[in-house]
């Protein structure tokens, strides 16, 4: 009777933990570049062994979607809309030590409406940052690889920007 009371307190436990996308194996975490990506937990080590052939090309847009039927389009005639958004949050420890700033990021939204790439457009400026520094930025990118927009259309048809 004990191992099976402990056994629920376990498993009741695990439900009430909320993982960030930083530990996630639908996401990863690129930290050298503070850009994170959406992967297939199923073929998680081939879309980053992809992802990192396409960074070290200078091609760091991912290959789409398997659900994206536009295959590389990016024109479109109505851009992304928001369908929901998710507000970063500002890190007790960040906010404590003063920190602040903007982050300006570069995302790519499949022809689902899902963000599948989050990115800061000037990396460079984040390369000497301290850690209540970084802690606004990967608040910044959790928060915009959450939101999900109304995809762009290009002719009628979904296509990812």
């Amino acid at each position: 009777m004990k191992t099976f009371f402990f056994l629920i307190i376990i498993l009741l436990s695990g439900c009430s933990v909320k993982r960030n996308v930083f530990h996630d194996p639908h996401f990863f975490y690129d930290k050298e570049n503070y850009t994170i990506i959406r992967v297939n937990p199923e073929t998680r080590d081939e879309d980053i062994a992809e992802y990192l052939k396409r960074k070290n090309e200078k091609k760091i847009t991912p290959p789409p979607s398997p659900s994206d039927t536009s295959k590389g389009i990016k024109e479109y005639d109505t851009p992304p809309k928001p369908k929901r958004i998710v507000k970063p949050v500002y890190p007790s420890e960040s906010k404590s030590k003063g920190y602040y700033g903007t982050v300006i990021l570069k995302l790519l939204v499949d022809s689902t409406g899902i963000v599948v790439l989050a990115k800061p457009i000037e990396i460079a400026r984040f390369k000497n940052l301290v850690r209540g520094g970084i802690l606004l930025v990967e608040s910044a990118l959790e928060a915009a690889i959450k939101t999900e927009f109304i995809p762009a259309f290009q002719k009628g048809k979904p296509v990812h920007v």
